[in-house]
């Protein structure tokens, strides 16, 4: 797997993609992801990872104007779990779902022949 694109953001809250040398958007972080390619986005100023909330933002974008990804039941299931305390395991057993079905739809979309446009490559620090 390829390292992760790093992207940093800087205070006025433009985001820069380190490896093209440009400054870059919601929707072009998007299409990085949408191909396959790890991102890590990074403060500028203090070097934190701000990756998770980035691409949650990406997710709230997306859901805008458009079909739901995740339905508003999903995300107050998300919470109340969150609420029950600490629980080591869930994101990993959430990924697997994920990937099963990211998987079964990649399966189907290879036999119907569209092939689909979604990289299969595994996300950063994804472990099976």
């Amino acid at each position: 797997m390829s390292e992760p694109r790093l992207i940093r953001k800087y205070v006025n809250r433009r985001l820069y993609d380190t490896a093209q040398s440009r400054y870059v958007n919601l929707d072009d972080l998007r299409e990085l992801i949408t191909k396959g390619q790890p991102v890590k986005v990074v403060e500028q100023a203090t070097g934190v990872d701000i990756t998770t909330p980035v691409l949650l933002q990406i997710i709230a974008e997306t859901q805008r104007g458009h079909a739901p990804l995740l339905s508003a039941e999903f995300l107050a299931t998300v919470i109340r779990l969150g609420a029950l305390g600490p629980d080591p395991d869930l994101s990993a057993r959430l990924d697997r779902t994920l990937r099963g079905q990211l998987d079964k739809q990649s399966a189907a979309a290879s036999a119907s022949g569209s092939g689909g446009n979604v990289s299969m490559a595994a996300p950063a620090g994804y472990t099976a």
